[in-house]
């Protein structure tokens, strides 16, 4: 008939012809039954929206409601970290996003990052990590709460070799601990207040789990990071090993191998071997004072200088004298010798026993002898500084 369209045949037709399968497909994730989800774990949950099993409004109920199992995981974990806070329905909100759309700052937002982002500069590996739902997890896990992280290393990595599984979780970890900077601070999610920790996550993993203590420096912990008594790691990570090493039978006045492959280590990554506590005194110094001569031989042979000044002036040859020319004070003798040694030692190693500080002391003008030179190292000497060292080694933990 004129004017009447053709009806297009079965050959002409643009349309796709939807299929029984897919509409009953579409039908049974729509209609699914819900009630599984109310006793999956999170881990299952979040699996199953990854899938696209159930809609997402479904899935959301289940986050939202405490009482599911799921949803009473999120929230205790968001609890410890932030109680009373909105930790939760962030997460609740983040988790049910796509992990293109989880920006940076939207993750600032939810209170993921520790400290202001500009101080952070994860790489692209470490920042896709902590967007997807696995690095969300090992945050609320071990990077939201100030003390998560010290749970990381059990027994199998720290006396023996952790199996693939778990070397690849404590790996993950860490480069979401580092990313979000739990590494540099104990505050709370959100609240950014830069409180130093009492036990750093790299200094933990010097003492207890030295061998991740490498990739940890990698990924960007500083080698540099003091703990809140203001103690800097290269004591504590030299203290562990030569304790480490104590334990094995060596002597604390020998510079092992593995004392100067760990601080050429840390080294390599920028560490200022020499690095003052709070108080100034430079790490050699107290090494030394804890009996740890051994250590610090393996600094000065490693690279560290004995004549770096500080703002005073003063180089780790000064802070030596000081405490060495109290040798004839009975109560400061077992110090003096630690320090006449040392001094002796760095001596070898190109320390100025001459230079001058900015009050126009210098080290040679405090030495107990005459003659204003380090005392020959006998077998008397020796002998009195290795017995000093053994019982500072048993001292207080730093």
């Amino acid at each position: 008939m004129p004017g009447t369209p053709p009806v297009a045949s079965a050959a002409h037709s643009t349309s796709s012809p939807v299929t029984r399968p897919a509409i009953e497909s579409e039908r049974r994730g729509y209609y699914r039954d819900t009630a599984p989800l109310a006793t999956q774990s999170l881990r299952e949950v979040l699996q199953a929206h990854f899938h696209r099993e159930f809609r997402p409004q479904d899935i959301w109920n289940t986050l939202v409601n405490t009482r599911s199992y799921a949803g009473r995981e999120l929230h205790d974990l968001c609890e410890a970290a932030c109680p009373n806070g909105p930790l939760f329905l962030e997460m609740v909100t983040l988790l049910m996003m796509p992990e293109a759309e989880r920006s940076i700052d939207r993750l600032s937002d939810a209170g993921v990052f520790l400290i202001p982002t500009r101080d952070l500069s994860p790489s692209r590996d470490a920042s896709a990590l902590l967007r997807s739902d696995k690095g969300l997890m090992l945050w609320l896990r071990y990077a939201a709460t100030p003390t998560g992280y010290l749970n990381l290393f059990d027994a199998s990595d720290i006396f023996g070799k952790p199996d693939d599984e778990n070397a690849e979780r404590i790996d993950h970890v860490l480069q979401v601990m580092v990313a979000c900077g739990r590494d540099r601070t104990d505050a709370r999610p959100s609240s950014m207040t830069r409180t130093v920790p009492d036990n750093p996550l790299v200094h933990l993993c010097s003492q207890i789990a030295p061998q991740w203590l490498r990739r940890l420096l990698e990924i960007g912990a500083s080698p540099n990071q003091t703990n809140r008594h203001g103690m800097p790691l290269t004591v504590i990570a030299m203290r562990a090993q030569a304790l480490r090493l104590h334990c094995a039978g060596e002597d604390p006045l020998h510079p092992h191998v593995s004392l100067s492959q760990l601080a050429r280590l840390l080294r390599h990554y920028g560490g200022d071997l020499m690095q003052p506590n709070r108080h100034g005194a430079p790490a050699g110094v107290m090494l030394t004072m804890l009996g740890l001569c051994g250590a610090v031989e393996a600094l000065l042979l490693a690279g560290a200088d004995p004549n770096t000044p500080d703002r005073h002036g003063n180089t780790f040859m000064h802070h030596l004298g000081v405490i060495a020319r109290a040798r004839d004070t009975a109560a400061k003798r077992d110090n003096a010798n630690l320090a006449l040694y040392s001094l002796a030692v760095a001596a070898r190693h190109h320390g100025d026993l001459a230079r001058k500080n900015l009050a126009g002391h210098a080290p040679l003008s405090w030495m107990p002898d005459a003659q204003g030179t380090p005392p020959a190292i006998s077998p008397e000497f020796l002998e009195a500084v290795r017995k000093t060292a053994l019982r500072r080694i048993g001292g207080p933990a730093l």
